[in-house]
């Protein structure tokens, strides 16, 4: 079984674009779209990404995470995440999520568990955030267990190019341990949208160059 690209989302100072610690305000979410094309050697793949996110209440998220790649394989994905612990500076969250994993057609049962942690900071002349994701996943109706632990750290910069940087790591039980980094810069579009482009860099024992196209909307 392929391992699928978890998708990682960067956040904003006071209330963050997307994901990871944070919750989406009541009535309001936030969704985005991502097409990767990576080159392995002389062969090539595509994968595609969705997420996401409505705020229910002051302390319920709930959303959808999907992801469909050349291969063959795939996931759907239902979650609900509920704030543990916040102070001035930081958000520690839980989230929980069930749906199915594919792989050439045969669908079968997925679940997730996250804990997340989130913190802001301040630099001479912008704010930043940091994001780190501990999840377990059990598929293939939980004959398949891993464990992914993700981070997040970038640069808010009002109406201006922001960088930041993704960085994913995976390791089935009995597997082998993998990793991808994507530097990445945020484009503003309007007042709601922002257009993303990242170089990704990937390691699953066979190593990947790809580049990353996604459109985050505010809603």
């Amino acid at each position: 079984m392929k391992p699928a690209c978890a998708v990682c989302l960067a956040l904003t100072l006071a209330q963050p674009a997307a994901g990871g610690a944070w919750q989406e305000k009541p009535g309001r979410g936030f969704a985005s779209a991502s097409a990767t094309y990576r080159q392995t050697g002389g062969e090539g793949a595509q994968e595609l990404s969705y997420y996401g996110a409505f705020g229910v209440t002051s302390k319920l998220t709930l959303g959808i995470d999907l992801n469909e790649n050349s291969a063959g394989s795939g996931h759907a994905l239902f979650f609900a995440r509920l704030p543990l612990r916040a102070g001035p500076r930081y958000r520690l969250a839980a989230e929980a999520g069930i749906g199915g994993n594919h792989f050439r057609g045969l669908w079968q049962m997925m679940q997730k568990a996250t804990l997340s942690y989130g913190r802001s900071f301040e630099t001479g002349q912008a704010t930043g955030w940091l994001a780190l994701d501990a999840a377990y996943e059990l598929r293939n109706s939980g004959f398949d267990a891993a464990w992914k632990l993700d981070a997040t750290i970038g640069l808010n910069r009002s109406g201006k190019m922001a960088p930041m940087l993704q960085i994913e790591t995976y390791k089935p039980g009995g597997g082998r341990f993998s990793y991808a980094l994507t530097p990445a810069v945020r484009y503003p579009l309007d007042g709601s949208r922002e257009l993303i482009l990242g170089l990704e860099y990937r390691n699953t024992g066979r190593r990947s160059l790809g580049l990353e196209l996604g459109v985050w909307q505010r809603f």
